[in-house]
């Protein structure tokens, strides 16, 4: 086997044997990522607080609580011998580089943990906190996608493309770390009986590729479905006889128990023990409170109920040829996050299709199997971010993302198409967009106004006259996001929604919880409703436009302020980073296709396309991370792909030096 480089660093993988390929891709990934893989392997363990402290102890307990070790364990048994045999060979790379040991299931764990909260139960706890604050009148107003920004991706036919071939194109958006959680690879077999060559983006510390991949004659990306395929359930718990009982439908039930220890650094050499008790009704884990605790609720989710976290679709993913390969392995093993697959191959096959696993419900809540006939489409342009595609998705939830991405991004491909056939170049334009596109509803609020003071008129025109695009250089485009962050400042002084921000269940959840990013994602509906939370959003913007017209300092770009700053694990836990990532100025918002989200929709960003890729079957194909290939700091390939990433460009994906 071996491990050659390209100029950016990237690892390309070659091996004799399926298994070879997987032990040098272990291998290169260590190389890379060394304390990155520890760091992962830490949160998946519910062991992170050995290294960080008590300011990573909400998460291990978490971790532990929702029985991610448990989970992995119970997913590796099951594999195919096949595909255990895969992901022991892709360990004993990872062993042959760290000094801290990784099980057999810990690539398991580690995918575990990159979903325990890209999933829809925060946004359930965080509906029943605002039903129960606010009012349950106030909800519906707020359905939609958990988080803003989101993925996106596309598929154009290649009666449409200029090389006469399939482009299939995308961005995932999630935190932006540092190191960043997709890393770039090319794994090459040459057994002239199960011969492969793959690009694509991998989690780090999972063999394979998974969501994002150009397989020679198929390539395929994906968008997270926003599915409805979790459930909390409200859990009334009592302590009995030394144990622990909980009420179910009927009548008292035992709760499994047990007692884990977390170790707790406090300095150098010191530790304390924190414990953790770990139960579980016959609904799910209990992820929050317990019986000592005024609420307390489980989780209850498809791998739980499986034991299975989708890694038989690992291997013949990338041995796949066609896109019937691709969505059989999907639709055959994958279980979850439920996603949008968009998926095309050099035959012509183009397709959309949900896939992962959905729990039937009876009337009374309980799953009774799992829902079949997922939405599917066929056809020469299909786009998908994160939102209600067709009717059909109402078998897949109710929380989707607004439309806004999805409209953009089809009407730019279809008016290129329009005028000359799509090349590599264009589909990478289409996702460094970054027009407003949720901005309509605020500027048409602006457009009605009347009476206002002199300088809230002269920002109100100024603010009409512009061309709506998020640019770095654009005064008016930051002179937008104040006014719109002023707007939701009133919004969130309405007295209805006292007590409805901040999260009652720990800074863990706090993202979910936050009412002023709420409202600044909901502000089209807002503005379209009669008097929302009891006030006059026709005042509320007016005052607003006066707020940002009269203060002392002078506008500035909105490249001045929208900057990435991406988040070391240090950082996540709350603490100092040792070593910090520069920061970079971006362009684009929330709303944008180029969907890079600050705080509170000003400031510093921490939520963005985590990678970018244009898989040309034709074979020019593209992509980029926010940072680089390396883990380490001091190597040049630890953010050498920033600038690019930050502009809204790729690099190719090339032959190694």
């Amino acid at each position: 086997m071996t491990i050659t480089r390209d100029e950016h660093g990237i690892p390309h993988v070659v091996g004799d044997s399926v298994l070879a390929v997987a032990r040098a891709q272990g291998r290169a990934t260590a190389q890379d990522r060394a304390w990155q893989l520890d760091v992962e392997r830490r949160r998946g363990e519910g062991t992170c607080a050995e290294v960080f402290g008590a300011a990573a102890l909400e998460w291990d307990v978490l971790a532990r609580r929702a029985l991610l070790p448990d989970i992995a364990r119970r997913a590796y048994a099951a594999l195919s011998a096949e595909s255990r045999a895969f992901v022991d060979a892709y360990v004993e790379g990872v062993n042959e580089v760290v000094e801290r040991r990784w099980q057999p299931w810990t690539p398991l764990v580690v995918f575990a943990a990159q979903h325990l909260l890209f999933s829809g139960f925060p946004s359930k706890l965080w509906r029943r906190h605002l039903a129960s604050t606010a009012g349950p009148e106030w909800v519906e107003l707020f359905r939609v996608e958990g988080l803003p920004g989101g993925s996106n991706a596309f598929v154009v036919d290649g009666a449409l493309t200029a090389s006469g071939l399939p482009i299939v194109a995308g961005d995932p958006h999630r935190v932006i770390e540092a190191p960043g959680c997709y890393a770039q690879v090319r794994l090459v077999c040459t057994d002239p009986d199960d011969s492969f060559d793959v690009s694509g983006l991998t989690f780090v510390g999972v063999p394979g590729v998974q969501h994002f991949a150009h397989a020679g004659d198929v390539a395929w990306g994906i968008t997270n479905a926003v599915a409805d395929d979790e459930d909390i359930a409200a859990e009334e718990l009592e302590r009995r006889h030394g144990g622990v009982i909980a009420r179910g439908p009927s009548g008292w039930e035992p709760v499994g128990r047990r007692v884990e220890q977390v170790r707790v650094r406090t300095d150098a050499d010191r530790y304390d023990v924190h414990e953790v008790e770990v139960l579980v009704t016959e609904r799910g884990p209990v992820v929050i409170g317990g019986p000592d605790e005024r609420e307390a609720f489980s989780l209850r989710t498809p791998p739980y109920v499986l034991g299975d976290l989708g890694f038989d679709t690992i291997l013949p993913l990338v041995r796949a040829r066609t896109t019937d390969d691709v969505t059989a392995a999907f639709a055959g093993h994958w279980v979850g996050p439920v996603d949008n697959l968009v998926v095309a191959d050099v035959h012509g096959a183009v397709e959309h299709r949900v896939v992962g696993r959905i729990p039937e419900r009876d009337a009374g809540g309980r799953w009774t199997g799992w829902v079949g006939d997922l939405p599917r489409r066929v056809g020469p342009l299909l786009v998908t971010a994160n939102d209600r595609a067709t009717p059909e998705f109402a078998r897949v939830g109710a929380d989707f993302a607004p439309p806004h991405r999805a409209t953009r991004i089809r009407a730019l491909l279809q008016e290129r198409v329009a005028t000359g056939p799509l090349s590599v170049e264009d589909a990478g334009a289409v996702l460094a967009d970054v027009r407003q596109n949720a901005g309509a509803a605020l500027l048409d609020t602006i457009a009605t106004l009347g009476d206002l003071t002199w300088p809230a008129a002269a920002l109100r025109e100024r603010l009409l006259a512009w061309d709506r695009t998020m640019a770095t250089d654009s005064v008016e485009a930051a002179l937008f996001a104040a006014v719109r962050a002023a707007v939701v400042e009133g919004l969130h002084a309405a007295p209805a929604l006292r007590g409805a921000d901040g999260s009652p269940y720990g800074e863990l959840f706090a993202p979910w919880f936050d009412l002023r990013g709420r409202l600044r994602l909901c502000l089209p509906a807002i503005l379209a409703t009669d008097k929302p939370f009891g006030v006059d959003a026709l005042q509320v913007v007016a005052a607003a436009l006066h707020d940002v017209a009269t203060r002392a300092e002078a506008p500035v770009p909105w490249g001045s302020g929208h900057v990435v700053v991406p988040l070391t694990p240090h950082q996540q836990f709350g603490l100092a980073a040792p070593d910090p990532v520069p920061s970079v100025a971006v362009p684009g918002d929330g709303d944008c296709v180029f969907a890079a989200r600050a705080l509170g929709g000003t400031g510093a960003c921490v939520h963005g396309p985590v990678a970018r890729y244009v898989w040309d079957l034709a074979g020019a194909s593209r992509w980029v991370v926010p940072l680089g290939a390396s883990g380490d700091a001091a190597s040049p390939h630890h953010h050498d792909q920033q600038g690019v990433w930050a502009a809204g460009g790729t690099v190719p994906v090339k032959e190694p030096r």
